[in-house]
């Protein structure tokens, strides 16, 4: 016997009109039939009943570029920065068992009303990434969310982008000793291809799509143009994807001018790696006259605005983006504003940053947005012909149920979102507080914004536990040593601030 979910009023998909008492109706880990409560109660008259007026039924969200650090980093003693000089800092963070970091962001994502989140992950040493990669789809499997898993890759420039043999004899002999921790080797490509290779054998999911192996050259910057081909000739080989990070900051934008007289996504294009099997995430500092480009080569884009601000990087044009047809996603990227990993506020700031000054500016509508978060997000995600993202006959079944009573304070009478339509009040009020039920693969992962796969308590408790046996007074020096550097970065990157060239002018 199957199950019949409800809501008061339902979105099949974005741009669909909403339906009052929508419905679907679901067998195994998929849909079976959509249409009205009352019709599919007489189609299916002894399914179990889960729904209620004062629920927005929808489809589950995809976090389509994150990290799963499970605490953010902020909460770890790490302060926002200038990606260029925050990074640095990342190593000096207490160690969280990937295991636990996983489980305890899936969690938090699933009770935001995520189904499918995409992991870039930052390993805690490079000698231990297998084992941290399999503790890490371990953590997601258990606690009933998909993932996108994608482990990175880079071979050049991971301390500066250009310069950095003039930048270290300026230093101070002690701080030159701090800067040239940050080149010790990473991975060599074969090592990590053959990672790659083995995790797609035990892991990667094509029926069910609950974990996707991917390749992540980590951004253009860091890998060189024979590693990011590479990795293009993988995916393509065994039918997966590539994430890359691309043109966070103005710095990212630059140093594509200063190597090959360029915009990054050109230099992308001659070479042969954009294609519909990549989605680069950020794209803040993308030259206007590329985004076309991008949309002719099916290429996606991973938005994050929250973070996009906390690392001071900017506000990616995805209205112009959209209007131009490229395929857009919003993530998390671990740095919600309020470091919460609440979904529905990051789309609640992606609507609101994508909306920008002036009476010509392209608008973006409320259900552009949730498409983003939806079909979108999981077509960039995990590839577009996986049956995620709408609720329709044959889809995988991943839903979420929203209280939009609640989100609203309970005072609307039962017709109102009828008179001002759902993703308005969705968009405007709803946060994670508000995400009663959520289903992924046609089970119930959360009930009455309760995780029911993993004790919550218990994964919190060992977390805690790590934290307090960690060495705080050697992550102190740590971080002090660092903070000694920083102001040699932030002098270097300033000269940057000029630009050699500004075609495509912000």
């Amino acid at each position: 016997m199957g199950v019949l979910v409800w809501g008061g009023y339902s979105i099949t998909e974005a741009t669909s009109q909403p339906q009052p008492h929508g419905a679907v109706y679901v067998e195994g880990n998929r849909i079976v039939a959509v249409g009205s409560r009352e019709t599919l109660h007489e189609h299916y008259p002894d399914a179990e009943q889960i729904g209620g007026d004062n629920l927005l039924l929808l489809p589950a969200f995809t976090n389509s570029h994150d990290h799963g650090r499970g605490l953010g980093t902020a909460a770890l003693g790490m302060p926002d920065d200038v990606l260029e000089i925050w990074l640095l800092g990342l190593g000096s963070q207490p160690p969280i068992d990937p295991y636990l970091a996983a489980a305890f962001d899936g969690i938090r994502l699933l009770k935001s009303g995520v189904g499918t989140t995409a992991h870039s992950h930052n390993p805690r040493s490079w000698d231990t990434l297998e084992s941290e990669s399999v503790a890490t789809l371990r953590g997601y499997r258990d606690a009933g969310i998909r993932v996108a898993y994608h482990p990175p890759i880079v071979n050049q420039n991971n301390l500066m982008y250009h310069g950095r043999d003039k930048f270290l004899a300026n230093l101070p002999p002690d701080v030159r000793v701090t800067a040239e921790g940050f080149l010790t080797p990473t991975i060599a490509a074969k090592d990590y291809f053959a990672l790659c290779a083995e995790l797609l054998h035990t892991w990667h999911d094509t029926s069910n799509y609950l974990s996707h192996i991917q390749v992540s050259p980590a951004g253009g910057q860091w890998c060189s143009d024979d590693l990011i081909l590479q990795a293009v000739s993988f995916a393509r080989q065994h039918k997966t994807r590539v994430q890359m990070h691309m043109l966070e900051t103005r710095y990212q934008r630059q140093y594509a001018y200063r190597v090959w007289g360029k915009s990054f996504i050109q230099h992308l294009d001659a070479i042969g790696a954009l294609g519909p099997w990549l989605t680069l995430a950020h794209m803040v500092w993308v030259d206007m006259d590329d985004i076309e480009l991008l949309a002719e080569r099916n290429v996606g884009v991973a938005h994050n605005p929250g973070s996009n601000l906390r690392l001071r990087s900017g506000i990616a044009p995805i209205a112009v983006m959209q209007q131009a047809g490229v395929r857009i996603g919003i993530g998390l990227d671990g740095h919600a504003l309020d470091d919460d990993q609440d979904y529905l506020r990051e789309l609640r700031l992606a609507l609101t940053l994508a909306n920008q000054p002036g009476a010509s500016a392209p608008s973006v509508a409320p259900e552009l947005i949730v498409q983003m978060a939806t079909c979108d997000g999981a077509a960039i995600t995990l590839g577009s012909d996986v049956p995620l993202g709408v609720l329709e006959a044959n889809a995988l079944a991943d839903i979420v149920l929203v209280d939009w009573q609640a989100a609203l304070g309970g005072w609307a009478p039962a017709d109102y979102l009828t008179h001002v339509g759902p993703l308005h009040v969705l968009l405007r009020h709803a946060s994670q507080r508000h995400v009663r039920h959520v289903m992924v693969n046609g089970r119930w992962v959360v009930r009455d914004g309760k995780t029911l796969l993993l004790d919550e308590a218990e994964i919190v408790a060992a977390l805690r536990d790590q934290l307090a046996r960690h060495d705080w007074h050697s992550a102190t020096e740590q971080t002090q040593r660092l903070r000694t550097l920083a102001p040699y970065v932030r002098k270097f990157y300033a000269s940057w601030d000029v630009p050699l060239v500004d075609p495509g002018a912000r």
